[in-house]
């Protein structure tokens, strides 16, 4: 995880405009973590420096924000999504647009890597990938307890490390 917090912090500190994008059903327990973690930070974080943030959440349909996105212009786009790493539950990674093949990713309108790459034609800037290792992408609201507590944790951890 702490890879994934000091990548981020960094992009974000550099940055003078990030867009955050959850993807996932919210109908579908952990599918759900992107959108999660994106309406954390906008709960929580506090925007300084003059730095520009804007929050999305995708659901099942992230390809409706483009616009949007395109419009604010950000020079990062950090996406969060539900994958299947192989991994403990809870576990963050940062995933390179070539291996996304090789990454099993939970439930969307579009594939994935079909959203990347739309998403990398259409607003130009570098985005970076973020999964998390689902628990249960069971019919349910909540997140499953580890990836409740993993989001929980991420979120504290990466406000603590911009501040």
């Amino acid at each position: 995880m702490n890879e994934v917090l000091e990548r981020l912090a960094l992009v974000i500190k550099e940055s003078s405009k990030t867009a955050f994008l959850g993807v996932g059903s919210p109908l579908r327990s952990d599918d759900n973590v992107g959108n999660r973690i994106v309406a954390a930070l906008e709960e929580r974080l506090t925007v300084g420096s003059g730095r520009k943030i804007h929050f999305y959440q995708g659901e099942s349909a992230p390809e409706n924000f483009t616009g949007a996105i395109r419009a604010f212009n950000p020079e990062y786009l950090i996406l969060f999504d539900a994958a299947e790493l192989g991994k403990p539950p809870g576990t963050f990674a940062i995933i390179a647009p070539d291996e996304i093949d090789g990454i099993g990713f939970a439930s969307h309108v579009l594939p994935l890597k079909i959203i990347g790459n739309y998403l990398r034609a259409t607003v130009e800037r570098e985005i970076i990938m973020v999964g998390v290792q689902p628990q249960s992408l069971e019919f349910g609201e909540d997140l499953s307890p580890a990836v409740k507590e993993a989001v929980d944790e991420f979120v504290t951890k990466l406000l603590a490390w911009l501040a």
